[in-house]
């Protein structure tokens, strides 16, 4: 009905035109265009990003912590959800940038192990996608940890070679500047492992006396004692930092896991990588040796997060949350 209206409006108006104007067979036709506009239905909104829609909500960030209590040398895996680019949190005086992840963005969180006890305020700083700033705030518990004592004897000529304080002062530099390494992709993707079969020999953070002397300072490893030739694995997935022979370490694998989070593998007796190669959770990186200061066979195991040495078997053993 209505294309019949309109065709029958548009054969009157051609007449009256014709009427009116006296054309004819030989005189150009006037021509109408009629442009009718897109009909929009009462109550449709605007498409996303059209003038007058409605802005995208943002979603309110939220801390979600692994444990709220943790011990000395232990680590808090921190997760911030939401709409946010970027941010860092402040724990125990240390700033740990905010790396992202699958589902969130998170940090590793270490506690030193002569950090003070006692519960200690945990802040975040962080950006939302539309370049609002804003923060959150929490607090964790730093539980006392009990540290053993050992008692090691070397040989003099050990002692003369591995033992010279410029010799440890420069191998410990030199490693406090790799475990600083800040690569801002998450890397690792699985649960954390033990790199090798065998029994715990040393725990981290022990203190030792050598050759009699007063204990002193804290084991910065685990050790696995285990037969020299036992296969050495990745604890998770990763990029070889570094594969090479060091004084007191001895032959040594460090992996860039991602976000802060490195593992050194020590005392090997090869290497089954090189620098630069990526490495999935379980891949054999080389094999259990006696190399460098070493009284048998065993893996020197060793984590850091951002810069500071944590206790590797709490990343396995679930007293960190994760």
């Amino acid at each position: 009905m209505r294309r019949f209206v309109l065709a029958l409006a548009l054969v009157l108006l051609g007449a009256l035109v014709a009427a009116c104007s006296g054309a004819n067979a030989d005189e150009p036709r006037v021509v109408i265009t009629l442009t009718t506009p897109k009909p929009t239905l009462a109550g449709t909104p605007p498409a996303p990003g059209e003038p007058g829609a409605t802005p995208t909500p943002i979603a309110p960030p939220e801390l979600l912590l692994s444990t709220s209590s943790v011990y000395q040398a232990g680590t808090i895996l921190a997760s911030v959800t939401g709409n946010i680019t970027g941010g860092s949190i402040t724990f125990l005086g240390r700033a740990y940038p905010l790396t992202k992840g699958a589902r969130s963005m998170y940090a590793f969180l270490a506690v030193d192990v002569d950090d003070p006890v006692g519960s200690a305020p945990l802040k975040v700083d962080f950006t939302l996608s539309n370049s609002t700033k804003g923060t959150l705030n929490d607090s964790a518990t730093v539980v006392r940890a009990q540290w053993t004592v050992d008692s090691l004897t070397f040989s003099p000529s050990q002692t003369e070679t591995f033992l010279d304080a410029k010799v440890v002062a420069t191998e410990n530099a030199m490693l406090a500047k790799l475990y600083k390494t800040l690569s801002p992709l998450k890397l690792w993707d699985q649960a954390w492992q033990t790199p090798t079969n065998g029994g715990l020999t040393a725990r981290f953070g022990e203190q030792r006396s050598i050759n009699g002397s007063a204990p002193s300072g804290h084991h910065t490893g685990t050790d696995l004692g285990s037969p020299e030739g036992t296969p050495v694995y990745a604890t998770n997935r990763g990029k070889v930092l570094m594969a090479q022979q060091m004084q007191l370490r001895g032959n040594m694998v460090i992996v860039d896991h991602g976000g802060g989070v490195l593992s050194g593998y020590g005392h090997m007796a090869d290497f089954a990588v090189v620098e630069g190669q990526m490495v999935e959770a379980g891949d054999l990186i080389g094999h259990v040796g006696n190399t460098g200061l070493s009284t048998g066979a065993h893996l020197h195991w060793e984590m850091s997060v951002n810069g500071v040495l944590v206790d590797a078997l709490r990343f396995v053993d679930g007293t960190n949350g994760f």
